[in-house]
């Protein structure tokens, strides 16, 4: 059996995702954090005054 190369490796696993975002080719930890980061923020809807 060949072993593959690190460079070939990323060429076939870049040409398989290419239609894929970035955020669904990081793992699902990745995910849970980014998404924890985001729910630090208060999201609050503006007040009209008058």
């Amino acid at each position: 059996m060949k072993r593959s190369t690190a460079r070939h490796f990323y060429q076939q696993y870049f040409l398989a995702t290419r239609g894929a975002s970035w955020l669904a080719r990081q793992c699902a930890g990745v995910r849970l954090k980014i998404l924890d980061d985001l729910m630090q923020w208060e999201v609050t809807n503006p007040t009209s005054e008058g």
